[in-house]
């Protein structure tokens, strides 16, 4: 997550300087969410196949590599490497999606929401070092803005060698049943509303946060270290619920906290809209990200509960390209209509997307089955 938090603070400002065209500007953060995507069904299975570790190992250091390529195409000024490095990194980045439903999968029925929640507040602490390497590293490198921001990044993701290295993640059991279809998992009005709810959360946060540095930066004319504290807090309030939203979903319902989550992002977009000075940037990150942790985090817990111990690898899998798929898809447009029609365009489509989370919301009535 520190590696990605750097990314999204500075790589569409790289591509302002590398990018032929304004419509290719965040293209090379776009690309690592298609990555990430695309990276999912391999490594679940995969995973099945030779086990969690040493797929783990592969994916820090695809983002290792990544890393220190991204510095690379920076120096030689090329957008194309920008962009295939990117792209490794993402893949990257895709297996490490991995860790949440790696520590769900420990854990029975209630117990899930709060395995998923403790992963994701690992996440504090990247809020925290991501966006300061982000803003103190930029000149690191004479005349290279930003290139010493992944050198840093790249050396920051090496401390994961040993740490995964010292896991004790046992081989998964091949089950001789492989449990029920995919598709009949489509046909659950509850794991379609987990799903729906965390897909489209991310895409409008994406969609939102994406842009971020783009319109502080170069429409609001604010300074790197106010995209920087933007940023930081945006990433702290995504991870901090962490804290306690796997005990509000054991204790309130998910229901209740896909409802909390909608909030937010109703908060986030009227505050967008009340001015553009560095608060109401501030205010309208920090609640976006709040919103994007309820939404992905109960919509998380309904997807790894919907799945027996058999299904779960193909159900975690599906589930993750299904949500990367859009994700790519909200980052790449989210450059193309900010370049094309601004910021209070982007708060109107945002609000369309709140509408279709509720009624997802509203039609699956997902309950978190609680085991005990």
């Amino acid at each position: 997550m520190t590696v990605m938090n750097v990314n999204l603070t500075n790589t569409a400002l790289v591509g302002s300087l590398l990018a032929p065209t304004p419509l290719l500007i965040t293209l090379p953060i776009s690309i690592q969410f298609v990555a990430v995507m695309l990276a999912t069904i391999p490594a679940s299975l995969m995973m099945a196949q030779f086990g969690r570790k040493p797929i783990f190992l592969i994916g820090v250091f695809m983002v290792i590599i990544g890393a220190f390529g991204q510095a690379s195409s920076i120096l030689i000024n090329s957008f194309e490497l920008l962009v295939f490095f990117s792209f490794l990194l993402g893949l990257g980045q895709g297996v490490a999606q991995f860790y949440r439903y790696a520590a769900a999968d420990s854990v029975e029925g209630s117990e899930k929401a709060k395995a998923v929640s403790l992963v994701l507040l690992g996440g504090l602490a990247s809020a925290i070092i991501g966006p300061e390497i982000a803003y103190r590293t930029v000149s690191l490198l004479p005349n290279n803005l930003y290139a010493g921001c992944f050198v840093i990044t790249g050396l920051v993701q090496m401390i994961a060698i040993p740490v995964i290295l010292g896991l004790d993640l046992p081989p998964l059991k091949r089950q001789k049943h492989k449990g029920r279809p995919i598709t009949k998992f489509f046909q659950i009005p509850s794991f379609l509303s987990g799903l729906t709810a965390a897909t489209l959360g991310y895409c409008l946060m994406t969609f939102l946060m994406t842009a971020t540095p783009l319109q502080v930066v170069e429409v609001s004319e604010l300074s790197h270290q106010a995209n920087a504290r933007v940023i930081q807090w945006h990433v702290v309030a995504m991870f901090a619920p962490s804290l306690f939203s796997g005990l509000l979903i054991a204790k309130f319902g998910v229901q209740k906290i896909l409802w909390a989550g909608i909030f937010f992002f109703v908060l986030a977009c009227i505050i967008a809209l009340l001015g553009t000075n560095f608060y109401f940037y501030l205010t309208t990150l920090i609640f976006l990200g709040v919103g994007w942790n309820f939404l992905f985090v109960g919509g998380s817990s309904i997807i790894a509960d919907s799945a027996s111990l058999e299904e779960r690898g193909r159900v975690q899998g599906i589930a993750d390209f299904c949500i990367f798929s859009f994700v790519a898809l909200a980052s790449m447009f989210s450059g193309m209509a900010h370049s094309e029609f601004g910021w209070t365009f982007m708060i109107s489509i945002s609000s369309l997307v709140i509408v279709l989370i509720s009624f997802s919301v509203i039609l699956g009535k997902p309950k978190l089955e609680e085991k005990r």
